[in-house]
């Protein structure tokens, strides 16, 4: 199986919407709710040809954290000096401005039909030229990049509160408030109602990403930027009922059987970096709600954390939150904490395109044969990817952690198991 190919995309045009149109019967640009309409006319250059090496890195490393901005760092030949913006006689002079869009995505074989596959849209952030040997040799330019979260990073929510922002909105609504405030596109958002209402915006000068972060801790959901640009919402009941779905095969026992993929390497740990015996939640103008577990601090000493000036409504959802988050991280695990796939390995177009696709909040089970004979097998989240790519080299990273919110769901064979599987709020 060959690798996929690498494409590459600069979009010259203003405003933040990717314009990459829908496109009937195209399977890689027909597909609803994953390609969007552009709110300015594509001003596009592949650079494909010239790519020397890229680099993309989505999520986060660890299961309380907030999502980083994603990035992407892509290093192109220039041998004509193209991407010098003083270059009067380039072709994209009076365009190399910050900001401009970007699309790196991949072509694979899959069904015996090719299919494109996003991997990072953002945003351009800087144009570092260098060269090989002094300037009498050809240049190369790397394009840093980073997605929708710097946009919403730079927009200052002002003193005053948001408006619309009022007492009793659901989470998602809240972020969607926000969104606009930011005059973020509605045709790259993807956002979950939310299961929990807010306060009252408290206005302040924060960034619009610090007070969406606000009330994805408020609501325990995700907030984060899909491949295609789109700013992502999942709230708490959404992420528990992924918990429940059939997860993907990942094993090194062979031979392989039916639904089983193979992987280069895992990253073990076994440490107290998540154990959590000592919290506090607070809502703002609420009263602390603290929750302990004597058995974990006797064993671990005291491990705290804390969540303050949140937005829920009420002291009693507060407290559920703290209950949870004790419940979950009362206790040290073995962790595996990434799997390395290499996609230059002898694998069929089904597990390539599998691995190409491999996003946020995808369940898979991953199967370790341990030293001794004995197995390790753990059902995790994907909480991260990033991809490496050089001429015959391609590697995915996947960075994973054991779902946090294991609700009690009715008639699961996994999620309703009782005294196993905790009621979620």
């Amino acid at each position: 199986m060959s690798l996929p190919t690498l494409h590459v995309e600069i979009d010259f045009s203003t405003g933040p919407s990717f314009s990459y149109p829908f496109i009937l019967d195209s399977l890689g640009f027909g597909i609803l709710d994953t390609n969007v309409l552009a709110d300015a006319p594509a001003d596009l250059v592949d650079v494909s040809a010239q790519v020397r090496k890229v680099s993309t890195r989505r999520g986060r490393n660890r299961i309380l954290a907030n999502f980083e901005a994603g990035t992407a760092t892509v290093v192109l030949n220039d041998p004509n000096s193209d991407f010098n913006p003083q270059n009067t006689s380039s072709p994209y002079y009076g365009k190399l401005l910050p900001l401009r869009k970007i699309r790196i995505y991949a072509t694979t074989i899959f069904n015996s039909n090719p299919i494109n596959v996003n991997l990072f849209s953002g945003y351009i952030t800087s144009y570092d030229t260098s060269f090989y040997q002094g300037t009498t040799e050809d240049a190369v330019v790397t394009l840093q990049c980073a997605d929708g979260f710097r946009l919403l990073n730079n927009v200052s929510t002002e003193l005053p509160p948001i408006p619309g922002a009022t007492a009793g909105q659901l989470s998602g609504a809240r972020i969607e408030t926000l969104l606009d405030f930011a005059d973020f596109p509605d045709s790259m958002e993807n956002i979950n109602p939310g299961n929990s209402t807010m306060q009252v915006d408290p206005g302040g000068n924060r960034s619009v990403l610090a007070a969406i972060q606000t009330i994805e801790q408020s609501e325990f959901g995700a907030f984060f930027m899909g491949r295609s640009g789109k700013a992502t919402f999942l709230e708490r009941n959404v992420i528990s009922e992924l918990a429940d779905v059939s997860p993907t095969e990942y094993t090194d026992v062979y031979p392989l059987g039916p639904g089983q993929y193979p992987y280069s390497s895992v990253d073990f740990a076994f440490d107290d970096q998540l154990v959590l015996n000592d919290v506090s939640i607070t809502r703002l103008g609420g009263t602390p709600q603290i929750v302990t577990d004597q058995t974990s601090i006797d064993t671990y000493f005291y491990k705290s954390g804390q969540r303050t000036n949140l937005l829920m409504q009420t002291d009693a959802e507060a407290l559920d939150q703290a209950q949870m988050l004790v419940a979950s991280r009362k206790d040290a695990t073995l962790r595996i904490d990434s799997m390395r796939l290499d996609l230059n390995s002898d694998i069929d177009e089904q597990n390539t395109a599998l691995n190409l696709n491999m996003d946020i909040y995808n369940l898979i089970n991953i199967t370790k044969t341990m030293p001794g004979g004995s197995t390790i097998t753990q059902e995790l989240f994907v909480q991260g990817v990033s991809h490496d790519i050089s001429p015959g080299k391609w590697n995915v990273t996947v960075y994973t952690a054991e779902p946090i919110i294991q609700a009690f769901i009715l008639d699961s064979s996994t999620q309703g198991v009782l005294d196993q599987n905790a009621l979620t709020y």
